[in-house]
C-alpha cells in the first residue's frame, strides 16, 4: 500500500499540473483574441483617419484651385478691361485719323 501512495502523490501532481497548463493555454488564448480584437480596433482606426485624412486633402486641393482660379479670373477680367480701354482709344485715334485725311 505505500508503493500505491507515491503513484497516488504524482497523479494528483499530474492532474495539477495538467490543469495549471489548461488554465495558461485558457489564458494565453483568451489575450491573444483580445490582443486580436485590439489590432483590429486599431486598424480600423487607422483606416478611418487615413480616409480623414485624403477627404481633407481633397477638399484643401479643391478649395486651392477654386481661389486660384478666381485669381486667374480676376487677372483676365482685369487685363480684357485694359485691352478694351486701349482698343477704344485706339478706335477713337483711328476715326480722327480717317477723317482729317479724308475731310479737308
Amino acid at each position: 500500500m505505500q508503493a500505491v501512495e507515491p503513484v497516488k502523490i504524482l497523479a494528483e501532481l499530474e492532474a495539477e499540473l495538467a490543469k495549471k497548463l489548461d488554465e495558461a493555454r485558457r489564458s494565453a488564448e483568451q489575450r491573444i483574441a483580445t490582443a486580436e480584437q485590439e489590432a483590429q480596433r486599431i486598424l480600423t482606426e487607422a483606416d478611418a483617419q487615413v480616409r480623414q485624412m485624403a477627404d481633407m486633402s481633397k477638399a484643401r486641393i479643391a478649395e486651392e484651385s477654386e481661389k486660384w482660379a478666381e485669381e486667374a479670373r480676376g487677372r483676365a477680367e482685369a487685363e480684357t478691361e485694359q485691352i478694351r480701354e486701349q482698343a477704344e482709344r485706339n478706335i477713337d485715334r483711328a476715326v480722327d485719323y480717317v477723317f482729317s485725311e479724308v475731310l479737308p
